[in-house]
């Protein structure tokens, strides 16, 4: 079997035992987290767009740089979940081995693109429509993919030659088409996304618990809430009545690190410090 088959077959699999149907992914960082329990970091870091899965002891995170490429960034975790789900996770957080072309890279490339892209929803959309930037265009937004997986796609569902894929492959920009097709606001929004940090979501519940003990300073929330204002942080907690406490109103005992993912600490090494 192909190294694009396995990819291909494993993407339709997990879509299948996680009910996602053909439609989009609205979240990709939040499927991650919830079906395989693994913790997503967006990381301020000089290789934007470039991700990693990275095992430390027992836990593992998967680190991807901020990109103001928010299509990128999908693209990027869709791949590391590949790892994940063809069990190839074979690197560690001192590898500098981040796009070494081996069979386990591609498959975890044909894994992203049939994940983020399904071709049966290709070929129901694009059936009644010439193979247009248009159709590109809409392809791009609706499944939130770089134009090069969208392109692939139609080519493979038989929409678009080879050459029309290839010119797609090497233009245009995601960024472009939205300008062109009137979806820029959208796109904008995506990508401030993809800029700010983001720590796990179990992490990320814990400091909030770790802070109404007074056990964490305002900084580290607003540092893992990817925030440069810390008092901004302690106003919308207050508004929703989390203020650190002296006496336990909701939990019988003070939060630990539960071993199930990195530690704040650890966390803390990874993103860079906080103040």
């Amino acid at each position: 079997m192909s190294n694009e088959q396995i990819g291909k077959d494993a993407a339709k699999d997990f879509r299948a035992k996680h009910h996602l149907g053909i439609g989009p992914i609205a979240d990709i960082a939040d499927l991650i987290e919830h079906t395989t329990g693994v913790g997503v970091a967006y990381i301020d870091v000089p290789a934007p767009g470039h991700g990693m899965t990275m095992s430390l002891g027992q836990k593992t995170l998967i680190g991807v740089g901020c990109t103001d490429h928010p299509m990128r960034l999908r693209s990027t975790l869709a791949h590391e979940l590949g790892h994940l789900v063809l069990d190839s996770v074979n690197r560690v957080a001192s590898s500098t081995e981040w796009e070494a072309r081996k069979p386990e890279e591609i498959q975890a490339d044909a894994f992203a693109r049939h994940l983020l892209v399904p071709l049966e929803a290709v070929e129901q959309m694009s059936s009644e429509r010439e193979g247009t930037l248009g159709l590109l265009s809409t392809l791009v937004q609706f499944f939130g993919a770089s134009p090069a997986m969208v392109a692939i796609q139609l080519r493979e569902a038989g929409r678009i030659s080879t050459q029309q894929c290839q010119e797609w492959i090497n233009a245009p920009s995601a960024k472009a088409l939205a300008l062109q097709f009137g979806w820029h606001k959208s796109y904008e929004q995506m990508a401030q996304q993809s800029q700010t940090s983001r720590a796990p979501q179990p992490l990320h519940s814990r400091a909030i618990e770790a802070y109404r003990w007074g056990l964490i300073s305002p900084a580290v929330v607003a540092r893992l809430s990817g925030e440069r204002a810390p008092q901004q942080v302690v106003k919308r907690l207050k508004q929703q009545g989390i203020t650190p406490q002296t006496e336990d109103l909701y939990s019988t005992e003070k939060p630990t690190d539960s071993g199930d993912q990195l530690s704040a600490e650890e966390l803390e090494s990874l993103l860079g410090g906080a103040d």
